[in-house]
């Protein structure tokens, strides 16, 4: 097969000269020189039948799966793809409560009667796998009032890394003929080392995947996988081409295609994953900092660096920005998260390592701790499904709504998780929560709160 990569090179050096979309015309150097249209010859992602069908199916050959799709909306058209494609209007639904805000969107859109479930926590601070035990739970609980819930949606493997176990949940739910969602944006690597946990694709009916995140693969790629007799993958792909822009990047797919290249030709693994180990023996010496150690059910690549009450979160992310010139994915009061891909070099996993090792050093672990943040996924009263919310509210500060019923969901983002959905109860808790991480909450407008009539 001809890959699209090499044909947008070749199409970039003829002598062609565009009477169409984009208004560059081509004429800026750099990505422009191949940020065409749909004409002739490179085919339509939103109906593909020639050369982006052949991406397509190198994918499902590169990850072993039935059905692939690449989209240029990131994993959140795949959410909401994925949810619409095996749930309409009044069905019941299963939530793991950390899923995305995608995820939420989608049950929204589609007027779907929602039961959450709660994950555990992992080391008593990291939101972590969603139990079986959980989801039998929550499923039991709607059979009783003789309802049976079309799909469990999960996310696995989380931000921080954990994996729930998907071949208990997927035998026990396909066993009620219930299909599992599984939002794995960051686990698009997972295929590509037996050092990363198992992606379990052939047990999955519809896995979402964000390519940009952990492959080398620009913005906005991202990759459904349908394995399942109980989904028709056609009709996930009518519904991607329902929320998938009508004018898709071919900059964005040519980094695919280009990526398929780098990951089949090229072996950017083995030393990828040693440099990794290093790290992980280097800061095992740390006193006051810490770094979850590899473990088998969670994702190494995802350096979780805990402050333990020395620094904040925020600080030890401004320190190593300032001094040290390292930027860090994200921050709490209580870690920073740095996210490497098998782009990373051993020089950038040195300057990190050096870089904790010193700041390490001048902590004073005889300090006093500083107490630790308000842990923000908890349980809710839920009052009203999202869709029944109106559009009736007013709007009260923050301080002042403690006991109301929210008429917009409230994030906190990152990760982009539900602090409270729509419709739920605000308890103090959220008030305490909103109020110590007041930067990074997405929903409020100056300081306050939708509150449903």
């Amino acid at each position: 097969m001809e890959s699209l990569h090499k044909k947008l090179a070749q199409y970039r050096d003829k002598d062609i000269y565009p009477f169409h979309m984009p208004g560059h015309k081509r004429q800026l150097d750099g990505a422009y020189k191949i940020d065409i249209t749909e004409i002739g010859g490179f085919d339509n992602l939103n109906n593909p039948s020639g050369i982006i069908r052949d991406l397509n199916l190198e994918i499902g050959k590169m990850y072993d799966s039935k059905k692939s799709y690449l989209i240029v909306n990131g994993s959140t058209c795949g959410n909401l793809s994925a949810i619409s494609a095996v749930a309409d209007a009044g069905d019941y639904i299963i939530i793991s409560r950390n899923c995305h805000k995608s995820v939420y969107n989608a049950a929204f859109l589609r007027k779907l009667h929602v039961d959450y479930i709660m994950p555990e926590m992992y080391n008593d601070t990291l939101i972590g796998e969603v139990t079986i035990d959980f989801i039998r739970e929550a499923v039991e609980r709607l059979e009783k009032s003789s309802i049976k819930p079309k799909a469990v949606v999960i996310t696995s493997p989380t931000y921080e890394g954990v994996v729930s176990d998907i071949p208990a949940i997927s035998m026990y739910l396909h066993s009620k003929e219930i299909a599992l969602i599984v939002d794995s944006a960051h686990g698009a690597h997972f295929h590509f080392h037996e050092a990363f946990p198992r992606d379990y694709l052939e047990l999955i009916d519809i896995c979402i995947m964000s390519a940009h995140k952990t492959l080398p693969v620009l913005n906005q790629a991202a990759l459904v996988h349908v394995n399942s007799t109980l989904v028709d993958s056609e009709n996930v792909k009518r519904y991607i081409s329902m929320y998938q822009t009508s004018s898709p990047s071919y900059v964005i797919m040519d980094s695919m295609s280009y990526a398929i290249e780098l990951l089949t030709e090229n072996n950017l693994y083995e030393m990828y994953v040693k440099c990794l180990y290093d790290f992980y023996e280097d800061v095992s010496k740390l006193h006051a900092l810490s770094v979850e150690p590899v473990s088998n059910n969670r994702d190494i690549s995802k350096i979780v660096i805990y402050t333990n009450g020395y620094l904040k979160g925020e600080e030890l992310c401004q320190i190593l920005r300032s001094k040290y010139h390292l930027e860090l994915e994200m921050c709490n009061k209580e870690y920073a998260l740095a996210m490497t891909s098998c782009m990373d070099t051993e020089d950038g996993l040195r300057r990190l390592t050096d870089a904790l090792t010193e700041i390490d050093g001048e902590l004073d672990t005889f300090a006093n701790k500083r107490k630790n943040h308000i842990r923000f996924l908890r349980d809710h009263t839920k009052k009203l499904e999202l869709y029944e919310v109106s559009n009736n509210y007013e709007e009260l500060p923050y301080e002042k709504c403690e006991g109301k019923v929210l008429a917009e969901t409230i994030i906190a983002y990152p990760p982009g998780i539900p602090l409270i959905v729509s419709g739920e109860v605000i308890e103090k808790e959220d008030i305490d929560y909103i109020r110590e991480n007041y930067n990074n909450i997405e929903g409020m407008r100056d300081g306050k709160l939708r509150i449903t009539l």
